[in-house]
């Protein structure tokens, strides 16, 4: 039977083909090494003359050292932690993100808890980290002082992929922006004591799961959620693909899980104004309830640039996003259960800072967003130079079937599923697109979408090329990855 028609019966929604399974290859091990050279020397000696001795000595020095070439290479570590990264716990007027009709007014009260979560990685003494934050947007400022505060030997701005869920009920991104001097609460203002608190507890996460470290094994799947997200452009590109990675510690108890599911976090509305990690939180929180054992799970949201959430149910708008978190992490929580972890024998993280096009205002962003956000064009060309880098990152994480990209914004899903199928061809059993990772650059289109105007085109501020220009560096590095053996 297979794992889609389980989920079918015990879901009610799951169609289509088998879920695509594939586990890390078993691990190879090598004989004992022979003792050494100068004891086996000794020994032949004693027993055949000494003008054949060499000639053994030459052959079991050459298994002596076949037998060292074939040696595994030591496990794979990971330690994990999470923290809140709720600024009401220290009553600090706190901004949600998403919405500029809230005219950066402060939220009212909690829902639920949002988090900060942390899978750091050791392979062969080399360190990096996935950090997942409820946050809508990462810039990069988070990711450095994070980094300064933690002092962790070897990890660098490099190896570290801070990610944002995209939740439209957590923090405003441009609060902890340093880069944001505008000073328009429509946007959100820069707030010193939210960035300092948020990396202060990110930090401290980072300490812990480096003091956790410890060998782990891993696994990768995917399947389809059909029906569950839409192309809000009309776009026919839609990716329903949920891939998850699982953590195992030695013993085989589960550690870890990352979700990749690719939708906005807009189930709330610009009159909501209660902090919530929103239908990611939920599906969060569904997949540690259900593995349990203290598990973890972090969220990397896709190419969700031009992608919703579909299916709502409920009444209220926060009982609807829970009520879609939990479809989704009952399917990702029985997904990781049928995986069976191994020894991890590729795992590499690598990036690179793109030199992006020169910045600019959209066309029709007065027309079209100028009211929401309250900047006239003038304005505009003020402020995009001075919100927006020139350089931004990207990163791909491998541990070997698994592979995950990145972009610094929000990519249609026209882009992410092209980087999906190039590391599918390339070999990868399942690929994976992580949006808003390591710093914000608006949304990243392809050209022809780009001249089709509309509102992710008023927040894409690096021209009509920005989409060709990430797409031709994401498929490079991941390709890249995908080609270590």
């Amino acid at each position: 039977m297979s794992q889609i028609n389980r989920l079918d019966r015990c879901t009610g929604f799951f169609t289509g083909s088998p879920a695509t399974l594939a586990l890390p290859s078993r691990e190879t091990f090598g004989h004992p090494l022979p003792r050494p050279v100068q004891e086996v020397r000794d020994l032949l000696a004693k027993r055949r003359p000494r003008a054949k001795s060499k000639a053994a000595m030459a052959v079991l020095t050459s298994c002596c050292l076949t037998a060292i070439a074939q040696a595994p290479a030591a496990a794979l570590e990971a330690g994990v932690a999470f923290v809140s990264i709720n600024p009401m716990e220290e009553k600090i007027a706190t901004q949600l993100g998403g919405y500029g009709a809230r005219e950066g007014k402060p939220a009212q009260g909690t829902l639920d808890t949002i988090y900060g979560k942390v899978i750091l990685f050791d392979s062969g003494g080399e360190k990096s980290a996935v950090v997942t934050v409820d946050i809508c947007s990462a810039p990069v400022c988070l990711a450095e002082e994070t980094l300064k505060k933690a002092g962790i030997g070897g990890l660098t701005i490099d190896r570290l992929l801070i990610v944002a869920s995209h939740t439209h009920a957590g923090l405003e991104g441009f609060s902890l922006d340093r880069r944001n001097v505008a000073n328009n609460p429509n946007i959100g203002i820069f707030s010193e004591p939210i960035l300092n608190f948020v990396t202060d507890r990110l930090a401290k996460a980072l300490k812990e799961a480096n003091s956790a470290l410890q060998p782990v094994k891993a696994a990768s799947g995917a399947m389809n959620l059909p029906n569950m997200n839409r192309n809000r452009r009309g776009s026919r590109f839609v990716d329903p693909q949920i891939t998850v990675l699982r953590l195992d510690k030695a013993d085989g108890s589960p550690y870890a899980v990352l979700v990749n599911y690719t939708a906005h976090g807009t189930f709330v509305s610009e009159h909501d104004m209660l902090v919530s990690g929103e239908w990611a939180g939920s599906m969060q929180r569904t997949v540690e309830d259900l593995l349990g054992g203290g598990v973890i799970c972090l969220y990397a949201n896709g190419a969700e640039g031009d992608i919703a959430p579909q299916g709502r149910s409920g009444g209220s708008n926060y009982e609807q996003a829970w009520n879609y978190g939990r479809r989704v992490g009952i399917a990702a929580s029985r997904l990781a259960k049928d995986l069976h972890t191994e020894r991890v024998s590729r795992f590499s993280v690598t990036s690179e800072w793109v030199t992006l096009p020169p910045r600019q205002g959209a066309p029709d962003f007065v027309k079209i967003a100028g009211a929401e956000y309250h900047v006239t064009q003038e304005q505009l060309e003020q402020m995009v130079k001075l919100l927006f880098p020139e350089k931004a990152p990207i990163y791909a994480l491998r541990l070997d079937g698994f592979e995950m990209v990145t972009f610094p914004g929000e990519p249609i899903c026209e882009l992410g599923l092209a980087v999906k199928d190039a590391l599918r061809h390339a070999g990868i059993a399942h690929p994976c697109v992580a949006a808003l990772t390591t710093d914000g650059i608006g949304y990243i289109l392809t050209k022809e979408e780009y001249q089709k105007s509309g509102y992710e085109v008023t927040a894409s501020f690096y021209g009509n090329g920005l989409g060709q220009l990430m797409l031709d560096r994401a498929k490079a590095l991941g390709l890249a990855a995908a080609a270590k053996k």
